[in-house]
């Protein structure tokens, strides 16, 4: 994982706007959402240090927004955004794929 370059990031989830996307998101503790299916409209990463990251989905009906991310990891089909508590320890993370997710 390295810091989140915004313009990386942008660039790469920039290029499956009009296409069909998997989602999978923790927010610890607590929360879980694994192999959603939407089609990407629109995707904004704002911030400096802390980055937040919006994907508006299906036409622009449905948002995820996900915030304090501070790292990614950027492959071929696979895009993962993560953030972490004060103790450092892991507290959220997106991933975006343009593949299903195992279960």
């Amino acid at each position: 994982m390295e810091n989140i370059s915004s313009e990386l990031l942008l660039k790469k989830l920039q290029h499956w706007v009009g296409t069909n996307i998997y989602i999978h998101m923790e927010i610890n503790p607590g929360g879980y959402f694994r192999n959603g299916k939407a089609c990407l409209e629109r995707v904004h990463v704002k911030g400096e240090q802390a980055f937040r990251v919006f994907l508006e989905l299906d036409q622009q009906e449905s948002i995820i927004h996900v915030d304090h991310l501070t790292h990614m990891h950027i492959a071929d089909d696979l895009v993962v955004v993560t953030g972490y508590d004060e103790h450092d320890r892991l507290a959220r993370t997106l991933e975006i794929s343009s593949q299903p997710f195992p279960i």
